[in-house]
């Protein structure tokens, strides 16, 4: 079956040469992944916490950024603790679920903290980070949310495995302000003093990634092993529709031509194909223009929608083959320095990338295609 959504155990495919490599190194060494969105970063990111939950004690840890609703640096704490005591609640016999700690009183939150098989002050710890009604130095409260994995996994001789997905938005919390850097920089030092947890990091946007890992200047420079999660080549893309459905090669080479073997994108038009009673290649262009009007817009139109009219000049500029910051100014009539702020600004918001010879590409292929056909010649 076609899925939307991230996939792990008998659904999940590729990656498999860097799953193995994982799987031998994650306890010891930390790793940063990055790739555009809907590549499928958080199957793979859920697919190695299933393969580490039947590893003996190794205790995975999954959180998104994207769970967020509330982007405070207090609820952050909250939150990732809570994620934290799940997966831990077996080997410290926790008999509520965690996540309904952080709504519970203080005083509940003081009984079950008391029963927890923990030091006093990992106890205190727990209780600190869970009761939003008693004070304590911000600063503090970050120290103790990133050191608790390590104390729970020392106290439990475990090695604790952190997957942050969307690693990048930590910058995005706010304490009056965004925190920015100056976080990133704090994990940092605490995570040199990791001996039981690691960290797998996942970003979509390479320019945010940049700032927090890849950079010479960043926190993390050097300190994490990099891979570049790509898209399907054109075998997945065939085994992956070959599942569910029986279609001829130039059927699937469309296909992959089309989705430029992004997988969110395979998958979506397989669930579309699977209503089809046969499936030729003329039903196939009809599918992916009812897919670029209908679904493409859905996906697409509230975030450019949201860009200034600059941005969207820049982007409709790119499309129709203006990739260099010299051409797109004189396609828009407009100052060159000007263009290259709002260059670097689409690269922030990771709609493009600069790739040599400072020539410019929008990341999502799809997306490209619906603003030719929906915006450009509407």
């Amino acid at each position: 079956m076609f899925s939307l959504k991230p996939v792990e155990g008998k659904a999940f495919l590729d990656r498999e040469e860097l799953l193995e490599e994982l799987m031998c190194d994650i306890t010891t060494t930390s790793y940063a992944f990055y790739g555009r969105r809907r590549i499928g970063k958080t199957s793979l990111l859920k697919e190695l916490r299933r393969r580490l939950l039947a590893e003996k004690d190794i205790i995975p840890v999954y959180f998104s950024l994207w769970d967020l609703v509330d982007f405070s640096l207090l609820n952050f704490t909250k939150q990732f603790t809570s994620a934290i005591l799940e997966e831990y609640k077996n080997k410290i016999n926790l008999k509520i679920k965690s996540k309904n700690l952080i709504k519970s009183s203080i005083s509940l939150i003081k009984d079950v903290v008391k029963e927890l098989k923990l030091s006093i002050d990992i106890k205190e710890t727990v209780e600190i980070l869970l009761s939003s009604n008693i004070k304590t130095d911000m600063e503090k409260l970050v120290e103790n949310c990133f050191y608790l994995p390590e104390y729970l996994a020392r106290e439990t001789n475990t090695k604790c495995v952190l997957l942050i997905d969307e690693f990048p938005d930590l910058m995005e919390l706010q304490n009056g302000a965004k925190v920015g850097e100056t976080l990133i920089r704090k994990l940092r030092t605490i995570s040199e003093n990791y001996t039981h947890t690691t960290m797998c990091i996942a970003g979509s946007i390479k320019h945010t990634m940049n700032i927090a890992v890849f950079s010479s200047t960043s926190a993390f420079y050097g300190q994490m092993v990099v891979r570049e999660i790509k898209p399907f080549d054109i075998r997945y893309v065939t085994q992956l529709l070959n599942m569910s459905l029986k279609l001829p090669q130039d059927a699937i080479d469309e296909i992959y031509n089309f989705s430029n073997g992004i997988p969110f994108y395979v998958q979506f038009l397989g669930k579309m194909l699977k209503r089809k009673e046969k499936v030729t290649l003329e039903i196939l262009k009809s599918v992916v223009y009812e897919f670029i009007h209908e679904e493409g817009t859905l996906l697409f139109k509230e975030s450019f929608n949201k860009l200034t009219s600059k941005e969207k000049g820049i982007l409709i500029a790119i499309v129709n083959g203006y990739s260099r910051p010299s051409e797109i100014s004189k396609e828009l009539d407009a100052d060159s320095s000007v263009i290259s702020v709002y260059l670097r600004y689409l690269q922030e918001k990771g709609f493009i990338s600069k790739g040599e010879e400072a020539i410019y590409t929008i990341d999502d292929p799809v997306f490209s295609r619906w603003i030719k056909e929906t915006v450009i010649l509407n």
